[in-house]
């Protein structure tokens, strides 16, 4: 059970990084659709991202250490398979999105959905994904790329979006943000 476990992590996080290289091509070959696009040395940090976690990954497939605890893997998965659905939940919400930071030229602020519950969903599924292959693994490496490159970057990535949007969307996206936590969904009150 432990080894389909170790499986859900690691191929929920390959599956992510190619995803996210297909939408950075996806961006690339749309990009005529922007009226404004940024790309500043936060959205460069960020480009290593999907290949860093391929990497890893794939690391963790060709070296095949010895499997963490059955505690640890489906946990790892668990946190894997909640990271997709809050990617799904964000595509439903949301079906043309892209990769990096832009501005369509018809481009309205989506508030609902998992964008109704969080600023940045599919960062914050992107941080799941990338603690799910850490626990699920057991590697220390791994979980090191997580909390020193992966977490403070997608954090300046999320800042320097949301300068972007105050600049397209001014008051109406100041108020969004007053009403919609950045990262975690306020409990119920």
């Amino acid at each position: 059970m432990v080894e389909v476990a170790l499986a859900i992590a690691v191929g929920g996080a390959i599956l992510r990084g190619l995803a996210v290289v297909g939408a950075m091509f996806r961006t690339a070959l749309n990009w005529k659709r922007f009226v404004r696009f940024k790309l500043g040395w936060v959205e460069c940090l960020t480009l290593l991202e999907p290949f860093l976690l391929l990497a890893c990954a794939w690391r963790y497939l060709a070296q095949t250490p010895p499997a963490p605890s059955a505690l640890a893997a489906w946990a790892g998965a668990l946190l894997v398979l909640a990271g997709w659905a809050l990617i799904v939940w964000t595509y439903l919400s949301w079906p043309s999105i892209y990769a990096g930071h832009a501005v369509l030229e018809d481009h309205e602020l989506i508030t609902s959905g998992a964008y109704g519950k969080v600023r940045h969903p599919v960062y914050l599924a992107c941080v799941a994904i990338w603690a799910g292959l850490a626990l699920g693994s057991w590697s220390l490496g791994t979980l090191l790329v997580t909390a020193l490159y992966v977490v403070p970057a997608y954090h300046l990535y999320a800042r320097s979006e949301e300068e972007m949007m105050l600049e397209a969307f001014g008051d109406e996206y100041r108020r969004y943000c007053q009403r919609v936590p950045m990262w975690l969904p306020h409990t119920a009150s």
